[in-house]
């Protein structure tokens, strides 16, 4: 079974694809999908329409991971482009016949770390942990989006730390 994070962002989302393996995970594919802030918000969905569904064409995950909604109440504009953002991917999956499932972001930190408070390092260190990775990840969003994955392989047992 593999499934693919997403960590959804306007100027950055982040994917992370998780194969999960007999013992343990496979990390197959990670980085972001970048647009550029200059160009109109049509043109941004597009390149990360495009982006995701490369990736669910080359990896056809069984499963599409996507974090919850986290926006600060000052500004409602975020929240507006991040609802475009995960539209856009819900809408491939939709389109792809790919099951969604919704990860808050406290509980990916504490299924990986034991705690719902964890912050980037540690959970960058179990990432590396479970899966091996040795290199650099690239970008937070990248590694998040590898934590949301495997939370979401986790919670439907396909997945045994």
């Amino acid at each position: 079974m593999k499934a693919i994070g997403i960590d959804p962002g306007l100027a950055r989302t982040g994917f992370g694809v998780v194969e999960a393996l007999s013992r343990g995970g496979k990390a197959c594919d990670w980085g972001a999908i970048r647009t550029e802030a200059g160009c109109p918000i049509s043109f941004r969905l597009k390149v990360i329409y495009d982006g995701i569904k490369e990736l669910l064409e080359k990896w056809s995950p069984g499963l599409l991971v996507v974090e919850e909604v986290f926006v600060l109440k000052q500004f409602p504009k975020a929240a507006i482009r991040l609802g475009e953002v995960r539209g856009v991917i819900y809408l491939i999956a939709q389109e792809m016949d790919i099951p969604v499932v919704e990860v808050k972001p406290t509980e990916v930190k504490s299924a990986l770390t034991g705690s719902g408070r964890a912050d980037k390092k540690q959970i960058e260190k179990a990432i590396r942990q479970f899966l091996g990775i040795e290199g650099p990840l690239g970008s937070t969003h990248a590694g998040d989006a590898l934590a949301i994955a495997l939370t979401g392989l986790s919670r439907n047992t396909n997945f045994r730390w």
